[in-house]
């Protein structure tokens, strides 16, 4: 029993791990953790989520509420701050009670459970910008997520501190996080040995780095010469997880869209852009037979559909990345960076057909709903391929609704609620880096005459922080109104 109890706790991560530990293929145990160990559906097995749907966080217990439900009642400033303050006290109590007793957890489990809690503050409570509680804490959240969960955790501790550290990317991005996480995600997604879905959540975060929080070229060329080694067939001498090359698509066409179109599907007498070298692995990746799971092809597809807008947003002459301007559809599809007469002509032609195969898919090898989804999907990157017609995309706010035309916007918004998920709304209403992404406005969105769900929960059921507070106030009152009966019946030391 002590030699099973032993190869356990290798297996495990309980001993010390340094960094060279990640890429020699050292002790970690990521194979023993599934790919439907998951909150994101991109790795999920059998559920044939698309790119446009999105996973519950039922093994997490979190769920979203419907905000679009009213109230009856107007809301009062007075009520809004109200909710407000308890929101950030929650998120104080839950990173001050659990942050400083991580590292002296012992039990795994327990160790998991805080890191799906620190997830679920940040994405939920954190609603105060410049989200001061959260910096309070950087340090021993980046060390607790990347040191000890990573290197010493289990492969669901190190799924789950990828989690968070992605959340932390949308709320406090910047450099000096890039800085203290790049070297440490980047052994891990380099990991062989690792689980699947902990190099992919550690691919995710990373993106979300250098999306959210990093302003400079090299550092974004450097992400994308990483996703492009991913995408291959082979990856460090072994073949790539089909999961690993969809995650490598997503994050590519992310970052794809923080650079210029030139660099994307343009050509120059000194380079050629980064997806037209890549177009030979689009149409192998839409060519695999992955029945079971199509996220590789759909992730495929976004891709070509992104840079083909890129190449027409060149406009007719894509050595100078000038826009030019015409008049109607037909126009653009023959003179804004047209692929016709071009050496990638076929290539695209081949995409394109693999493509309409996909949107017009029949047969009785998927279900009814996976079949439907798949068209759907798949007939939005047919008509940016052949009718050069950007698909549009409406999010519903209490207040109003924010409209999405740019493929490049839709591409981000669909990469941030993957992250954020039944956090997604609230961050949008409240953070400021992702209203500067989307142009929208919080204030406008979020205004409204009548509470929402969260709302109702949070300031008028029995059980939310503010009826909570006040609870704990009576109760300390009528403690010390008792303590002080106490205190004069036994005053002179006679016991009654």
């Amino acid at each position: 029993m002590g030699k099973k109890t032993r190869s356990r706790r290798r297996k495990n991560g309980g001993a010390d791990i340094d960094d060279d530990d990640l890429s020699t293929g050292g002790a970690g145990g990521g194979d023993y953790l599934s790919e439907s160990h998951t909150i994101d559906g991109l790795l999920s097995q059998g559920d044939n989520n698309t790119l446009g749907s999105f996973p519950d966080d039922s093994s997490w217990g979190i769920h979203d509420d419907d905000d679009e439900a009213y109230h009856k009642k107007t809301i009062s400033e007075d009520d809004a701050l109200q909710a407000a303050e308890a929101t950030q006290q929650k998120l104080a109590e839950i990173l001050g009670s659990s942050v400083p007793d991580f590292a002296s957890e012992k039990r795994s489990s327990k160790r998991e459970a805080m890191l799906k809690m620190w997830f679920k503050s940040l994405t939920h409570h954190a609603t105060i910008s410049p989200y001061d509680d959260v910096e309070r804490w950087r340090e021993e959240l980046v060390k607790a997520c990347s040191q000890y969960a990573l290197l010493r955790g289990s492969p669901a501790e190190q799924y789950a501190g990828c989690r968070v550290l992605e959340a932390m990317a949308v709320l406090i991005g910047d450099h000096d996080l890039y800085e203290q996480l790049a070297k440490r995600l980047t052994r891990t997604i380099q990991a062989t040995h690792k689980a699947i879905p902990v190099r992919v959540s550690a691919l995710r975060a990373l993106g979300m780095l250098v999306f959210c929080g990093i302003d400079d070229d090299v550092i974004t060329e450097s992400v994308l010469d990483l996703c492009e080694e991913i995408v291959q067939s082979q990856y460090r001498g072994q073949a790539t997880p089909l999961a690993l090359r969809a995650a490598g698509w997503q994050v590519w066409t992310l970052l794809a869209t923080t650079i210029h179109e030139l660099y994307v599907s343009g050509k120059t007498d000194e380079s050629i852009g980064r997806g037209l070298v890549l177009l030979p692995i689009l149409s192998e990746c839409l060519e695999i037979d992955d029945q079971n799971n199509n996220v590789l092809k759909e992730a495929a597809g976004q891709a070509m559909a992104y840079i083909h807008d890129c190449r027409l947003r060149l406009g007719a002459d894509a050595r100078d990345g000038d826009e030019h301007q015409v008049e109607n559809t037909t126009d653009a599809k023959y003179t804004l960076g047209s692929w016709e007469g071009s050496e990638w002509e076929d290539d695209v032609d081949e995409i394109t057909q693999s493509i309409y195969e996909l949107a017009h898919a029949s047969g009785h090898y998927l279900s009814k709903k996976a079949k439907k989804e798949q068209r759907y999907v798949f007939r939005d990157y047919l008509g940016m391929l052949q009718d050069n017609e950007s698909p549009e995309v409406v999010v519903n706010f209490r207040g109003g609704t924010l409209e999405l035309t740019k493929f490049g916007d839709i591409v981000a918004l669909d990469f941030v609620k993957r992250c954020l998920q039944g956090g997604f709304q609230i961050q949008l209403l409240t953070n400021p880096t992702l209203q500067a992404i989307f142009g929208c406005d919080g204030v406008v969105l979020g205004h409204s005459n009548g509470y929402s769900q969260l709302e109702k929960r949070l300031l008028l059921s029995k059980t939310s922080e503010a009826f909570k507070l006040k609870d704990q106030t009576r109760h300390k009152g009528r403690k010390k109104r008792q303590n002080v009966k106490d205190h004069f019946l036994t005053a002179d030391g006679d016991g009654i």
